[in-house]
Parts: C-alpha cells; sequence; structure tokens
C-alpha cells in the first residue's frame, strides 16, 4: 500500500492532522467554472423537478464529488490500467468541510462510509469532517433547461450510463412497462456526448408518449488533476447524485441495472482483481450505499439491480426482444473510453468488451453489433509479441473462456464454492434464507453464463473452420489456439511469445510448475504434493489476506469427495481415499459418507460460510471459534465417514488436526520445491504464516502468476 495522502477539500486546514504538508492534496470545488479546480455542474433540470435539498444530501454529493476527484488524481502504483505494481492501494485521509460534522463524524456513518468506499475502489479511507465556514445554495450546481416535454412527474430515478445493461432497463421501464422515469447520466468524457444524444432520441423515438426525462452530470477538473483513469469511486458519485435528485422528486429509490455476472464480480484472472474488477453494482456496494443513503434520508432509501439475477446475453435478449435491436450499436460498453474514435467506438480487448462480444453472440444479435467498431479482434487477429496491449488483451480472453469452460465442467455447488472460495463472501448480501439457497443461485446463474459462452465459442469456431482448416487466420489468434487444442484455451499458445513471467506458481495439466524471481529460463515441476501446493497456489493468489484455514481444508475436501461420489469410482477406490480432483490419496480417510449426507455437510458450509463473515463483522469470537470448531468436524465426518444420515457426529474438537493436516501439506510441497529451487523454498517459509488465519506476507510486495494452464 501506498504511503497516506491527505486530501483537503475547500478551505479545510490540515493544521494538526497532515504529516507532509508537500504531498498534500488541495480540491475546491464550485458550481461557477473558474472559481476551484473542480467544477460540478447538473444540467437540464426542469424548474417543475427543482425542490429543496436537504443539507446532509448537498454534504453528501460534495463529498462523493471530492471522492471522484481524489480517484482520478492520485495515481496507483501502475503505469497503465492494465498492469499491477508497487503501491496499487492507495491510502486517502479526507478532511471535509460539512454542514453537520456531527452527523458525518458519527461512528456509524463513518464505519458504513469508509467500508463501502474501502471494498468499492480496494483503497483505505478516513475522514476527518469539519465545519463549513462559508455556505451556498445547491442551485449553483444546477442549470435549468425547460425545453424538454414532461410527460407527467417521475416515478422511478434510473441510473443510465449508455452502456448494453442500463440501455435494457430504460428501455424495460420506459418501453416494456410504461412507466415515468428520469434518466441520470454521468458524462465523464466530451467523447460520449454524441452517441448519449444518439440513444436518447432514438429511445425517445420508441417511447412514443412516453419519453424519459434525462439529466446529464458533469465534473470538471483543472487539467493537472487528471491522472488516474481506474475511476473505481465513480458509481459512488453516482449514486449519490441519483439519490439528491430522488429526494428533490420526493422518491426514495434508485435503480442501476446491470447483469449478474458482472455485479458479483469474479476475478476472470490475475489481470482483474481488486480494485481493477469492477464492483460498481456489487452486492455489498450496493448494501452499503442502500445503509448510506438510508442514514442520509432518516429513512429507509432502497438501492436496487434488477438485473442481479441476468447474464448479459439476457440482457442483450432484453432489447432485441422490444424490438431495439437498432440500438445496440449505438451502446458504449468499454471501459477504455480514452481509446475511443469516431471509427473504433471499442477497444475491443478489455473484459468488459469480451463480455458484450460474447453475449451478442450468445444471444443471436451479432448482426447489429459491427466488428469494425472494435479496435482489436482478440477472436482473429494476429498477436503484435512487441505490443504489451494486445497480448494482455489476448491474455484476458483467453482467461475468460477458461473460466467459463471450468465452470461449465461443474456439476454441483459445493464445486463452485470450492473452486471460488471468494463467492462466499457475497451470500450474506442477497435476500435469500440461507446461505445455501444464494449459493445455488449464483452458482446456477454461472453455469447459465458459461453455457451461453461455450455455444457462443462454438458459433465462433463453426463460422471460420474454412480459415482454421487451411490456416489462414493467423496461428497465435484465439480461435485457433482454441481449435488446435482441442480445448477451450491453451495457454502457452497464447503467450508464448511473451517474456516468462518472474514469478510462477501455477498448475499445467496434471502438475504443478514454478519459479522465482525471474531465474533460469524455464519453471520448476512439483509433482506428488498437490494438495500442499493447492493450498500455497491459493494463498500466493491473495498476499495479505489471511483466511480461515478451516475454511479453505473444509471448502476442499467437500469438493474432492463430491467429484468422487458423482464420477462412478467403484467402492474400493473410494474407500482408498482416491480424491478426483487432484488424482492423490488422501491418506487413511475411510469410507465417505453417502450422497445424502455429502448433500447436508456442503450446505452445511455454505452456511457457515456465511455465517463466518457475519460473526467477523460483529467482532463475535465467540461464534468465530465455534464455527471453527464445526468446520474441523466437518472435515473429519467426511473424510472418515462419520456422518450417518447427514447428522454430524460430535467428535472431540479437531481443530489442531485441521491445521496440522494443512501445515503438514504446505511443508511437504516446500521441502519438494526444495530441491530443485531452495531460494524459493526458504521464501515460502518465511512469507507463509500459520495458525486458526493462514496468511501468505511477503516483506516486499510480488506479483504471481497463479492461473491454471490447461493443457501443455
Amino acid at each position: 500500500m501506498q504511503g497516506k495522502r491527505y486530501v483537503l477539500c475547500g478551505n479545510a486546514s490540515a493544521k494538526g492532522i497532515s504529516e507532509d504538508p508537500s504531498r498534500d492534496l488541495r480540491l475546491r470545488l464550485s458550481g461557477k467554472a473558474g472559481h476551484g479546480n473542480i467544477t460540478l455542474r447538473i444540467e437540464d433540470v426542469h424548474t417543475k423537478m427543482f425542490r429543496g435539498v436537504p443539507p446532509l444530501f448537498h454534504d453528501l454529493l460534495e463529498i462523493a464529488t471530492y471522492v471522484y476527484s481524489a480517484d482520478q488524481v492520485v495515481r496507483r502504483g501502475a503505469d497503465d490500467v492494465d498492469s499491477f505494481g508497487d503501491g496499487w492501494r492507495r491510502d486517502l485521509h479526507f478532511v471535509v468541510p460539512v454542514r453537520n460534522p456531527d452527523f458525518w463524524n458519527s461512528a456509524e456513518v463513518q464505519e458504513t462510509l469508509c467500508s463501502t468506499l474501502g471494498f468499492l475502489s480496494d483503497d483505505q479511507y478516513q475522514f476527518d469532517f469539519v465545519k463549513l465556514d462559508q455556505d451556498h445554495q445547491f442551485q449553483e450546481y444546477l442549470e435549468f433547461n425547460d425545453t424538454q416535454q414532461m410527460y407527467g412527474m417521475p416515478e422511478q430515478v434510473v441510473m443510465f450510463s449508455g452502456g448494453l445493461d442500463s440501455l435494457a432497463g430504460a428501455i424495460d421501464e420506459v418501453v416494456n412497462q410504461k412507466r415515468r422515469v428520469l434518466l441520470v447520466t454521468h458524462k465523464s468524457t466530451s467523447k460520449l456526448n454524441k452517441r448519449h444524444r444518439v440513444l436518447e432520441e432514438m429511445l425517445a423515438a420508441k417511447a412514443g408518449d412516453n419519453v424519459p426525462h434525462r439529466i446529464t452530470v458533469r465534473v470538471h477538473k483543472t487539467k493537472e488533476l487528471n491522472h488516474e483513469y481506474t475511476q473505481r469511486s465513480r458509481s459512488f458519485l453516482y449514486v449519490s447524485i441519483g439519490a439528491t435528485i430522488a429526494r428533490m422528486l420526493n422518491l426514495k429509490s434508485v435503480r442501476f441495472y446491470e447483469n449478474g455476472v458482472i455485479s458479483l464480480n469474479l476475478p476472470v484472472c490475475a489481470q482483474v482483481v481488486g480494485g481493477r474488477a469492477t464492483r460498481t453494482t456489487h452486492p455489498r456496494v450496493m448494501k452499503g450505499f442502500q445503509d448510506l443513503l438510508s442514514l442520509v434520508a432518516g429513512e429507509p432509501f432502497a438501492v436496487e439491480n434488477l438485473y442481479i439475477w441476468k447474464t448479459k446475453a439476457d440482457v442483450v435478449k432484453v432489447i432485441t426482444d422490444a424490438g431495439c435491436h437498432d440500438l445496440i450499436k449505438h451502446s458504449m460498453t468499454c471501459t477504455h473510453t480514452w481509446e475511443m474514435t469516431n471509427q473504433h467506438t471499442h477497444c475491443g480487448g478489455c473484459s468488459q468488451c469480451i463480455d458484450r462480444r460474447f453475449a451478442v453472440l450468445a444471444a443471436k444479435a451479432d448482426q447489429h453489433d459491427p466488428t469494425e467498431h472494435y479496435k482489436f479482434d482478440v477472436f482473429t487477429q494476429s498477436r503484435d509479441a512487441q505490443d504489451q496491449k494486445k497480448n494482455v488483451d489476448k491474455i484476458m480472453a483467453a482467461a475468460y473462456l477458461e473460466r467459463a469452460n471450468q465452470v461449465n465442467g461443474l456439476t454441483d455447488v459445493a464445486q463452485f464454492v470450492s473452486s471460488y472460495p471468494d463467492v462466499g463472501r457475497v451470500f450474506k448480501y442477497l435476500n435469500y434464507n440461507s446461505a445455501g439457497q444464494a449459493a445455488q443461485r449464483v452458482f446456477d446463474l454461472y453455469k447459465r453464463h458459461a453455457n451461453e459462452v461455450m455455444g457462443a465459442l462454438d458459433e465462433l469456431l463453426s463460422r471460420h473452420s474454412k480459415e482454421i482448416r487451411e490456416r489462414t487466420l493467423p496461428g497465435d489468434c484465439l480461435l485457433q489456439t482454441a481449435y488446435q487444442a482441442n480445448s477451450v484455451i491453451s495457454m502457452p499458445a497464447v503467450v508464448s511469445a511473451e517474456k516468462l513471467p518472474d514469478n510462477i506458481f501455477r498448475k499445467r495439466g496434471g502438475v504443478w510448475e514454478a519459479r522465482f524471481q525471474g531465474r533460469g529460463r524455464h519453471t520448476i515441476l512439483i509433482q506428488g504434493v498437490d494438495k500442499g501446493a493447492e493450498y500455497i497456489n491459493l494463498l500466493l493468489a491473495f498476499p495479505d489476506r489471511e483466511t480461515s484455514v478451516f475454511e479453505i481444508v473444509c471448502g476442499s475436501e467437500i469438493g474432492a469427495v463430491e467429484s468422487a461420489a458423482n464420477t462412478g469410482l467403484d467402492h474400493d477406490d473410494i474407500e482408498e481415499g482416491y480424491q478426483v480432483s487432484n488424482g492423490v490419496p488422501l491418506g487413511d480417510a475411510g469410507v465417505v459418507a453417502d450422497r445424502k449426507a455429502i448433500q447436508q455437510y456442503r450446505g452445511r458450509y455454505n452456511d457457515l460460510i456465511s455465517e463466518k463473515a457475519d460473526a467477523e463483522a460483529d467482532g463475535d469470537h465467540e461464534r468465530l471459534e465455534e464455527i471453527q470448531i464445526e468446520m474441523a468436524q466437518l472435515v473429519a465426518a467426511v473424510t472418515g465417514a462419520q456422518g450417518k444420515g447427514g447428522k454430524l457426529r460430535r467428535v472431540a474438537d479437531r481443530r489442531k488436526n485441521v491445521r496440522d493436516a494443512f501445515r503438514n501439506a504446505v511443508d511437504r510441497a516446500i521441502k519438494q520445491i526444495e530441491k530443485y529451487d531452495k531460494p524459493l523454498a526458504e521464501h515460502l517459509k518465511a512469507s507463509i504464516k500459520h495458525g486458526n488465519e493462514v496468511v501468505y506476507r511477503p516483506e516486499m510486495s510480488i506479483t504471481w502468476d497463479v492461473r491454471p494452464i490447461a493443457n501443455t
């Protein structure tokens, strides 16, 4: 993490707060150009809509504008948005003048604000709120425009970015449901003005006498303040604007429309983690926004995402089914807006572009989304070995396919949770009675998405079969690679022209390979210690993140046993503890429990993950200890067949056994590594900390390539 940066807002003083005034950032917000280094304008407000804005909402909008602006000023530790570097995460300390400092400094508001923003942008936040010494009217931020015809007062505020998802939401509201809505758009760049205008005109034509009103918002910063392009805090500004407008209209909710695969935010690969993976509508963020806005409003205020259970292909079908397919090509999905030109409206290689292309293919609507609008075709174009961005784009697309392939091969929710343990942290924010129900719904969503991606890939391979067969496509393009590998992906073929990463610890086919600090021309291969290597791989993927050893081991064992139960192995194989997922014995494990018991263990494990998150949030150490004990019992029951009819046998406290088993597996793997790479072994010994919570904590930041490679 970077060193602390103080952000001094308005006329706030840093006296007694700032430690190094030379590093302080001064931001001054105004509604009039030239009166500060940030100008906020809320445009196209009809005079019939205007009502007085409560002081707390006035404060909220200014706080959000300062946070958004600082997000763009303070650089992350990478040279560009497609790379990680030292100090990716920032430590931001704001001093903000407000009208009601007592409210904003209260413990509940501070906790809600800081935790929500911290998760949203993957940074650390701290706020000191001081009394505003010179107030001004909210109208200074407004630009009135009565030329838009009003068809009655809006009954819903909808956040409209101009992307496929928000376009589908607007069509759903206006064309399908005939609701009167107000579209709120944040225009982050003038490049989007024409496209937004075209979309608005085309949507108005489809709406007939139900044309939606729209309000646009601009935040203009002086040139020296534009450095960082990731803009992860943008949605905080976005929702604050929408909520303030809703309050003016005496409404008590705002709506986002974004598909669930993007919202739930499972990292597609190492290139998309932390703040680089969009969390705009992640359920945890939405809950945080809702809690904060309810505190500001003094009553319940809803922040909704009505597309949480839709895939992007589902979203495209909403558009085409409503007869609005001609709007698709005018929508804007790409995150690299700075690369946009009149000819190429999308870069083609960012995660959003890749998702869009698969979605329109899966929805059979790609004829409405011209390929020539994409600057780079990750499917059919050759990768330039000297072009780092194209290399990253190709890897991104390949990893996207590989994840879909992996999910497509999973047979049940236990395998899904075991393969993607981070997903367990979202269950508590979904409106289900149990974590098991939430887990099943999420798994169903990702399975459906995986099927759509695989179907789209099959369609692409079919369309280009002649070129593939005759080898007229570039040899390193994604389609040619997928065909030659007889698989969705062959990562070595994708990255063969690249420099081998300095630090590697990943699974390649049936073995593990490693490389440390760029030594040697080739990786070392590690065999016979799969379980320990699997644990190490997980720890390296999330440095400095403490994880419950019981959560790791329990999830792994349940997934392994359930895999065995579905493979058709005979009884003797299972008695010997054969582990299908890794292909190595589980030691002296006995006969696994019956199918019904395994299903109950799986459900209970999912519940425990959610309960653990609640206990951690509440600081309930007694409950955490109880959860640890029960997870250890689950491991004993699953591997030792102690369960009868799905009921856990109340054995002795097995936590030490689980801790020892985890440590022994890791130690065996490190011992094997030591035969071939002593420095790596020493590094792992020094950096992996054991206990109830395990963590990989290196002395210096190291970026590891941990993505699995399906074929050699």
